[in-house]
């Protein structure tokens, strides 16, 4: 579908709407080289105030945080002068670059700050170069993501030189809680947190999967279809294989099971001594001379004499499978893990690392090797190419091998800027597999949301393939210039 036209009147709209940011923005850092010449001439300490921030709150009828942040950023992307009056240059140059330019608002400002403050606090902080190398690298970002994706691409960095840091304090899962008040009314109110990252990622894709849209005439609110979601949750855990009727019926067995015991004591004390007897004459000796406690043959392996199946290395589903081969009730969790195989390496040296989840966090290795305890994984180990991905034209659906590499590569709909994740996302084909006769493979498919997919599909966005991955160009409206916008979770130059 062809682009509409778009007529003078709303070419001149738009351009002056973009002309009055960029004014805005470069206004702003001439007012923070203001701020930074007011302290370098020291006229708060001549005019009796403590610091130049109490003077600027004071001048401008600001807040002294407020001021105090102007302070801090003058400081940061205005050159400065040394004690004897030498100019220095800005301690993070290319962001006042992007800012006197327009290019960046004050919101990426203050990521880029206070991730460079980060990485220079650490114990063992990057060399300067590479400290040069990331903050040029946050303010080109800047430039073409918005906020939101640019703090996703400031923690990477974090994680990547501190990867330590993503593990919880000792004892963190202590302070989870969940309270129940029960109203006279008899309504239900409750109120908790989850401070493990998988449990909370566990919970929201469970409520993500139940609180979808029962179809195009659900016309409830998502805080509606989310408690509808409990209360399903809740039922089915009283259902007949539930957790909750589980559960009981353990404690059940558990309770008969000693009062049994307790009976067959009391019923056999009176031959105890008599059975005690012929016991300790039948383990002295047996007709072959064998000593107490002897094993003829070398002994039955554990497990084998009782009947008892052997120990698994990899244990069953906890649910029974039915004939139709899918299990009635889900079993063990399908934990994907993604690590670089480096990480992996170091890992199995008792060194740091951390994963990745399908929505971005990360967690430390030891709490993901937790869960693994009781989850079905599959090892998604960056470099590796042990599954294949390219099926050429021989289906149209992706398959669950390039499924899971579109899941890792573009963390979710590729389309930039969007948080959709990978579940709500389907498959979209960059070059069309009836009418352009495009493969069904990694190289030529990327995940979009149901919105975005129709976006593309109208049209007015267009998308390629570049080394691998989704690039995105935007109509005229968007962008003037139409300048290709990567797509997919977003990428730390390595």
């Amino acid at each position: 579908m062809s682009e509409r036209r778009v007529g003078q009147g709303e070419r001149d709209a738009l351009d002056g709407a973009r002309t009055e940011m960029i004014a805005q923005r470069r206004a702003y850092f001439r007012r923070l080289q203001k701020v930074a010449e007011i302290a370098d001439l020291g006229i708060a300490v001549d005019h009796g105030y403590r610091s130049t921030e109490s003077l600027i709150a004071d001048r401008d009828n600001l807040d002294y945080p407020d001021a105090k942040r102007l302070v801090a950023e003058a400081a940061d992307l205005c050159a400065r002068s040394s004690l004897l009056g030498e100019p220095l240059p800005a301690r993070l140059p290319c962001t006042g670059a992007a800012l006197a330019a327009g290019m960046v608002d004050p919101q990426h400002v203050k990521i880029i700050r206070e991730t460079m403050a980060h990485l220079a606090g650490l114990a063992s902080p990057p060399p300067p170069d590479e400290l040069a190398g990331v903050e040029k690298a946050l303010a080109g970002h800047a430039q073409v993501f918005a906020p939101r994706v640019l703090r996703q691409l400031a923690k990477a960095f974090i994680d990547g030189y501190d990867p330590d840091g993503a593990a919880p304090p000792e004892g963190e899962n202590t302070r989870d809680e969940l309270r129940f008040l029960r109203r006279k009314d008899g309504s239900l109110v409750f109120k908790g947190t989850l401070h493990d990252p998988l449990d909370a990622e566990a919970a929201v894709e469970v409520f993500g999967v139940l609180s979808e849209r029962a179809g195009a005439d659900d016309e409830r609110s998502l805080e509606r279809r989310q408690a509808d979601a409990f209360k399903d949750l809740t039922q089915d855990a009283r259902g007949p294989n539930g957790l909750a009727t589980d559960a009981r019926k353990e404690q059940h067995d558990t309770d008969a099971a000693a009062d049994a015991t307790d009976e067959e004591d009391r019923s056999a004390g009176t031959d105890s001594s008599d059975a005690q007897a012929s016991e300790e004459a039948g383990n002295g000796a047996t007709d072959d001379g064998e000593a107490d406690g002897g094993e003829a043959d070398g002994g039955d392996a554990p497990g084998e004499a009782s009947g008892e199946a052997p120990l698994a290395l990899i244990p069953e589903p906890r649910r029974a499978t039915t004939e139709k081969g899918w299990t009635e009730r889900p079993g063990r969790a399908l934990l994907t893990i993604t690590i670089d195989h480096r990480w992996l390496c170091e890992a199995l040296e008792g060194k740091g690392g951390y994963d990745a989840l399908d929505s971005g966090h990360h967690v430390d290795a030891a709490t993901v090797r937790r869960w693994a305890c009781d989850a079905e994984i599959i090892p998604m180990v960056l470099g590796a190419k042990s599954e294949p991905l390219d099926v050429g034209r021989t289906q149209r659906t992706a398959p669950d091998a390039i499924r899971r590499a579109l899941n890792h590569r573009d963390g979710g709909c590729a389309f930039p800027g969007c948080t959709r994740r990978p579940r709500r996302c389907e498959a979209h084909h960059v070059r069309e597999w009836l009418q352009h006769r495009g493969a069904t493979a990694l190289d030529n498919m990327c995940l979009l949301c149901r919105h975005h997919h129709q976006l593309l599909h109208h049209g007015h966005w267009t998308i390629e393939m570049i080394n691998g991955r989704p690039w995105f160009t935007p109509p005229w409206i968007i962008d003037t210039e139409r300048r290709p916008r990567p797509g997919g979770r977003p990428r730390v130059p390595t």
